[in-house]
């Protein structure tokens, strides 16, 4: 037994000197969080500490979950339905919903280009790109037109009404009186934007290229009664932008209309103009898919590269006008948000509510507000035990993730943090401390 206990240990010893030299590289790879400083806004901790405002309802919340159609519209849409079997539009709906969320963007320009590479580039275009026209997408009859009014319009009213409260929470004086939605479709972005301007609106267009579109969409504002007047005044329906380039509209909506466009040269034109026309503040809105984000993206780096001189910037949902970090770190995923909400008519499967991802722009004029360079949450907080990890865009350009605790950053911040979800603004200016310089300070 002394003999084999004396072979043992240079064993052990050979072994264990070799992992504590490897210990501390493999602690190095597991620093997965940032240091940080952190100073609460003044505002909001004036807010807590004077007014006696609970960490949880700082002013970086956007408080809009389960968003429910009024019920006036969900009156009118039974309504401007009743002459066509409603279990129908609702399974051809919820197909059509499932269509629009995974899909694509092919520009027909981009196979053009393809096809003068050689016939090798031609065969990595897929041939939907081919027969764009002829899409599923376009609402050619009044069926149609009903199948995207019971099948997309508890989705995209939620996202829209999630954008404007931000908009609102963070502009309380605003005050717009004229609004332009192109691609308006069956009218979500009025129902949605005449909740909160109402009364100072004096001028609403609603732009989209499909006729029945446009006359299903003031049916179900005269609630579903040709010969009842609109709930909302003012409102216009074209199906062409207005030529005069000189008209500006305060606030300028594109939601979830842009894959319609079938070159890129097209879209760029398109997005040149809207942004001349807009005077306060342009929403572009599209699914939240790596399609919807791209495109977005090219949408956001043309605006950058093209009106940088202009006195707009980008409002949300980046707290920097830098180029986006999610496309500069290749994951795989897109700049998403959630938005949840409550169906009018239940799904299949019995669910009540639904949930849409979405991904979106908005630049204003005038100088930004107090709260630009917020910290974004773009992905779910992790509540843990005594801590919390927020994964955010911060106002340097970078993706961080942020591990928040009583002991190092105060109960306060921590409580705000905690509370904070997915899409929301952490009301703090942060401190970034770099790796480089946490090496130094320890060497």
């Amino acid at each position: 037994m002394a003999i084999f206990l004396k072979t043992l240990r240079p064993h052990c010893d050979r072994i264990f000197s070799k992992r504590s030299t490897q210990l501390p590289l493999a602690l190095s790879s597991f620093q997965f969080t940032t240091r940080v400083k952190c100073e609460l806004d003044t505002i909001t901790e004036k807010d807590i500490t004077e007014n006696g405002l609970k960490p949880r309802k700082h002013r970086g919340r956007i408080k809009c979950n389960n968003i429910a159609l009024p019920a006036e519209i969900q009156d009118a849409i039974l309504k401007s339905a009743k002459d066509y079997p409603i279990k129908s539009l609702i399974n051809d709906g919820q197909r059509l919903h499932n269509c629009i969320r995974s899909r694509k963007w092919f520009p027909l320009d981009d196979t053009i280009a393809g096809r003068r590479k050689g016939a090798a580039s031609e065969r990595e275009v897929p041939s939907s790109a081919q027969r764009q026209k002829e899409s599923v997408f376009d609402m050619h009859d009044t069926y149609s037109c009903l199948t995207q009014l019971i099948g997309r319009s508890d989705a995209e009213y939620a996202v829209l009404k999630r954008i404007f409260t931000e908009i609102s929470q963070r502009d309380p004086e605003l005050r717009p009186r004229s609004f332009l939605d192109f691609g308006s479709g069956v009218g979500t972005g009025t129902w949605a934007v005449t909740q909160f301007w109402r009364e100072h609106l004096f001028e609403i267009l609603s732009v989209d290229k499909s006729r029945h579109m446009n006359d299903l969409a003031e049916l179900v504002l005269r609630q579903g009664d040709p010969n009842k007047a609109t709930m909302v005044r003012n409102v216009f329906y074209r199906q062409f932008l207005p030529a005069n380039p000189n008209r500006k509209y305060d606030i300028v909506l594109s939601s979830f209309s842009l894959f319609d466009q079938s070159t890129r040269r097209g879209l760029l034109e398109l997005v040149d103009q809207l942004y001349a026309t807009f005077n306060k503040y342009l929403i572009f809105v599209e699914q939240g898919s790596n399609a919807g984000f791209q495109l977005l993206d090219g949408i956001r780096n043309h605006i950058r590269k093209n009106h940088n001189a202009d006195d707009s910037h980008l409002f949300a949902p980046c707290p920097h006008s830098l180029p986006c970090p999610r496309i500069a770190a290749d994951d795989g995923t897109p700049c998403n948000f959630e938005a949840t909400y409550t169906r009018t008519f239940p799904s299949g499967d019995g669910h009540q509510y639904g949930s849409i991802l979405y991904s979106y722009l908005v630049y204003k004029k005038n100088p930004p507000d107090s709260a630009q360079g917020f910290p974004r949450l773009v992905r779910p907080t992790a509540v843990r035990s005594k801590h919390c990890v927020c994964h955010v865009c911060a106002a340097d350009g970078k993706l961080r993730d942020v591990t928040f605790t009583t002991a190092k950053h105060g109960q306060v911040i921590h409580r705000c943090a905690k509370a904070s979800r997915w899409a929301d603004l952490l009301p703090m200016h942060v401190e970034w401390e770099d790796k480089a310089k946490r090496e130094d300070g320890d060497t």
